[in-house]
């Protein structure tokens, strides 16, 4: 799905909630090779569907410095996993 740059870039890109246009940002992945490249994945939801959008710096380049007015996000599916253990019961 297509989203506005400006939208992104005020909100998920510095990680808060853009409540008037609806994005909330939920998780940001990635890492950073001292300051040299970075590569963080943003994952926020609208209208009840998760969306990512890379932000990457290499070499001092941004990437969403040559964006269009419209920025691609795929739709991403949130996993969650769940924790099971046995514990054996005693009768007294």
């Amino acid at each position: 799905m297509k989203f506005p740059k400006n939208e992104i870039l005020e909100s998920v890109a510095e990680r808060r909630n853009h409540e008037s246009y609806g994005l909330e940002f939920i998780q940001e992945l990635g890492n950073d090779d001292a300051g040299f490249c970075e590569m963080v994945v943003i994952i926020f939801k609208y209208k009840d569907k998760f969306y990512s959008v890379d932000i990457k710096r290499i070499n001092g380049v941004n990437n969403y410095d040559n964006w269009g007015d419209e920025v691609d996000c795929p739709e991403v599916v949130k996993r969650e996993v769940c924790h099971y253990y046995w514990e054996e019961v005693k009768q007294s």
